[in-house]
């Protein structure tokens, strides 16, 4: 792997949004667009990159570097990953554990690798085990098996957040991981 150039030397942030046609990638962009609220207005000096799947192919590390080697992202939103829905999740459950754990393994390494000052990456309620007792929080999520209906890309995601600890306590200069995982859905 060939490391970007140094991060430190770019004016302002690079926010890359992997997964940035998809549903939360356009919610982001939309935000940022249009929401008036102060909070969420685009930071001055910052470029924010919502990747599409023309940009690469995550699951080939190559891609990936060469993503990481024309944006030099100083930030980067994962949101990337393979969905189906169910019956393709049960049809196809080696493919959604092998496809969305070398997409995760290729964008956390390559932002761990290349120095990336924050990496926020979201997961999803299918991790959590399937018995779990409401309400929860993500103590929880390794305490039992997900759904069977969800075990490929459910056992891939929780991977996200086993790597990020992984790769956390490697760390010998500053890092933030933060893990999105919604543990309240809507049951009404």
């Amino acid at each position: 792997m060939v490391a970007s150039e140094s991060n430190n030397q770019q004016p302002g942030k690079v926010i890359l949004v992997t997964g940035g046609t998809g549903l939360v990638g356009q919610a982001i962009k939309w935000v940022l667009a249009n929401d008036k609220d102060v909070r969420f207005a685009k930071g001055e000096g910052e470029q924010w990159i919502f990747l599409s799947s023309g940009d690469g192919d995550l699951r080939r590390e190559e891609d990936v570097v060469n993503v990481f080697n024309k944006y030099k992202p100083t930030h980067v939103i994962h949101l990337a990953a393979m969905v189906g829905g169910l019956f393709k999740n049960m049809a196809q459950e080696a493919d959604f554990f092998r496809d969305n754990f070398m997409i995760n393994n290729n964008v956390l390494h390559t932002a761990h690798f290349n120095k990336v000052r924050k990496l926020v990456a979201c997961l999803s309620t299918c991790i959590f085990p399937d018995d779990i007792k409401l309400p929860f929080d993500e103590s929880a999520v390794h305490l039992g098996p997900p759904h069977p209906s969800n075990y490929g890309y459910a056992y891939a995601k929780r991977m996200v957040d086993v790597q990020c600890r992984y790769l956390l306590s490697d760390c010998i200069y500053i890092h933030t991981y933060n893990l999105i995982i919604q543990t309240h859905p809507n049951i009404h």
